[in-house]
C-alpha cells in the first residue's frame, strides 16, 4: 500500500513542478519582450527629440541656448544606453557643435524644455 502512495506522490510531484516551470517561463518571455518593446519605443521617442533639436538649431542654424544643448546631451545619453547607434551620435556632435545663443531665447512652446504641454493644445500653435 505504501509503494501505491508514493507512485502517487511522485506522480503528483512531478507534475505540479513540470506546471510551475512552464509558469515561470511563460513569465520571462512575455516580460522580456515587454521590455524590449518599451525600451524601442524610449528609443526611437528620444531620437525623435535629437532630431527636432537638430533641425531647429544645425538644420535652421539659429543660436543653440546651453539648456537645450544640456538636453541634448541627457536625451543623447539615454538614447544611447538603450543601445541608440550612430545616427543619434552624429546628431548629437551637431548640435554640440552648433553656436551658442548669449542668452535663452523664449521657448515657442508652453513646457520650458520645448516639448508640446498636450498634444494638439493651443500652446502648440
Amino acid at each position: 500500500m505504501s509503494g501505491i502512495l508514493q507512485e502517487i506522490a511522485s506522480w503528483t510531484l512531478t507534475t505540479l513542478l513540470g506546471g510551475l516551470v512552464g509558469y515561470l517561463i511563460s513569465l520571462i518571455k512575455h516580460g522580456v519582450g515587454r521590455d524590449r518593446a518599451m525600451d524601442h519605443g524610449m528609443q526611437v521617442l528620444l531620437r525623435a527629440r535629437l532630431i527636432d533639436i537638430h533641425v531647429k538649431y544645425v538644420e535652421h542654424d539659429e543660436p543653440c541656448p546651453v539648456n537645450v544643448k544640456e538636453e541634448a546631451d541627457e536625451v543623447y545619453e539615454a538614447y544611447h544606453s538603450l543601445g541608440g547607434n550612430g545616427t543619434g551620435t552624429h546628431l548629437h556632435e551637431e548640435i554640440m557643435d552648433a553656436h551658442i545663443a548669449s542668452h535663452a531665447p523664449h521657448q515657442s512652446f508652453g513646457h520650458p524644455s520645448g516639448w508640446p504641454t498636450a498634444i494638439g493644445s493651443q500652446e502648440d500653435i
